[in-house]
């Protein structure tokens, strides 16, 4: 019969739980980068440069996105 760490099993949970942290926080800033290309595209999309930096900031987004999700599966 093998014995249990309590101090090991701790450990893989606080690992755990920071990598659920961490994704949020990739999920929180791909959010707000479509947010604010979202708001660039409905105000101020009146010149092409304007349209192409909220085109910009909703691929960042979604890179973000993406690439939280592809760490947090790594990690899991």
């Amino acid at each position: 019969m093998k014995r249990v760490n309590l101090q090991d099993e701790l450990s893989k949970e606080r690992t755990v739980l920071s990598n659920e942290r961490t994704l949020l926080s990739y999920i929180q800033t791909s959010l707000a980068a479509f947010a604010f290309g979202f708001f660039v595209l409905k105000v101020l999309a009146k010149t092409s440069s304007y349209l192409y930096f909220g085109i910009m900031s909703i691929l960042l987004g979604l890179f973000f996105l993406i690439t939280g999700i592809i760490q947090y599966n790594k990690r899991k």
